[in-house]
């Protein structure tokens, strides 16, 4: 849900620490020579400035490319705002009321929530927990009963994503009975 790939953002915070890692051991090295090092030759002022401006560029856009990153998760799912002020629910109380009406579908293990802000909206992320060879119509089915219920009681339609995910902690649950 973030506006980059996550395998690009470390392949470019892994290229920028390698470029800084040799700057620092070439100065490094000049100060305190350890390995001999052929000279390039002298630069002149017009190299000097070119060296400056690409450090400085690549400076400004590593910037950039962190200030631009991220952002989407939040932790209010909706405002209403009234005549006396404005209340706002978070996603773990959607997440609250939603394991809530899931209570009774026996397959459910867990169920928990994040809030993503995508476009300027909201969106929803579930995630539903089940036990091993689960019936996902069934699970899925009871979720979308209710998320129709909590868009009712919120008087609002949320966008949500369902991640049904199967694990240790499913597999270790004690199966749910009634006495």
């Amino acid at each position: 849900m973030t506006r980059s790939n996550r395998g690009l953002n470390r392949l470019l915070l892994a290229l920028v620490g390698l470029v800084f890692l040799a700057a620092a051991a070439f100065i490094a090295n000049r100060a305190y020579p350890v390995i001999a090092i052929p000279e390039l030759g002298e630069l002149d002022a017009t190299g000097l400035w070119v060296v400056a401006s690409i450090g400085l560029l690549v400076i400004v856009l590593s910037i950039c490319w962190i200030v631009t990153r991220g952002g989407g998760a939040t932790r209010t799912l909706a405002t209403a705002p009234d005549d006396e002020g404005a209340g706002s629910i978070e996603a773990r109380v959607a997440a609250d009321l939603v394991a809530a009406d899931l209570e009774r579908v026996p397959d459910i293990v867990d169920v928990s929530a994040r809030a993503f802000r995508v476009r300027g909206e909201t969106v929803l992320e579930l995630v539903v927990t089940t036990r091993r060879s689960a019936d996902l119509r069934l699970v899925v089915d009871s979720v979308g009963r209710a998320v129709a219920a909590l868009d009712v009681l919120l008087a609002t339609e949320i966008p949500v994503l369902l991640h049904v995910a199967s694990g240790v902690r499913a597999n270790l649950a004690r199966e749910q009975r009634v006495h």
